[in-house]
């Protein structure tokens, strides 16, 4: 008797357990959404624009709070990115072999959580960064906050994280005959918005 009714309430209570966790597909919000590559030189820090690009996300809920990434694809052309200068423009795209290989692609293959709560979790993405027709494995930090906006469920995905120009065989662009040279290391910062589907 003990042990059916041990089993008895186990299943009462397997199917809300099933539902606890559940992938949801999220929209980019495309018009609050923001990337920068940021990066030095022996004149001047500089910086790049990114305001167009394609990006999915499967996030995990669980109950009335997230609980992780499941998925993230992107891509976007490189002559997308954008400076207020445009030599600088031509340099970057040019040494980001553009006419070649003219997308940057990053699929995730799997994430890591660090710390979680009801409405914010930390995260770091580990995944395949290609550019310039060289793929590397790289790992992003990233914030995650989920919050309600009219009944719908919003994401706001905040990250930064360093990588090396050189690992993806790329020569850092010079400009005035060599009189300024750009460091190797640069800064990809991004403020992201999904909304549930």
């Amino acid at each position: 008797m003990i042990k059916y009714g041990l089993i008895g309430i186990l299943l009462l209570f397997w199917p809300e357990t099933i539902q606890c966790s559940k992938e949801q597909s999220f929209e980019l919000v495309t018009n609050s959404a923001s990337i920068q590559v940021t990066g030095t030189s022996n004149l001047h820090d500089w910086n790049m624009n990114l305001k167009i690009f394609d990006c999915t996300a499967n996030f995990i809920l669980s109950g009335s709070g997230i609980k992780g990434i499941d998925e993230v694809t992107f891509k976007c052309k490189v002559t997308d990115l954008k400076s207020d200068n445009s030599l600088m423009d031509k340099k970057a795209h040019s040494a980001l072999k553009s006419r070649t290989f003219p997308e940057i692609n990053f699929n995730m293959t799997s994430a890591i959580t660090t710390s979680s709560n009801t409405g914010q979790f930390n995260e770091t993405l580990k995944g395949n960064l290609s550019v310039a027709g060289k793929s590397v494995a790289v790992s992003i930090p990233v914030i995650c906050r989920l919050y309600d906006s009219n009944g719908i469920k919003i994401i706001d995905v905040q990250g930064k994280t360093e990588l090396e120009m050189s690992s993806f065989d790329i020569s850092p662009p010079v400009f005035m005959m060599g009189a300024l040279k750009t460091g190797d290391k640069v800064t990809v910062s991004f403020s992201l918005q999904f909304k549930q589907e």
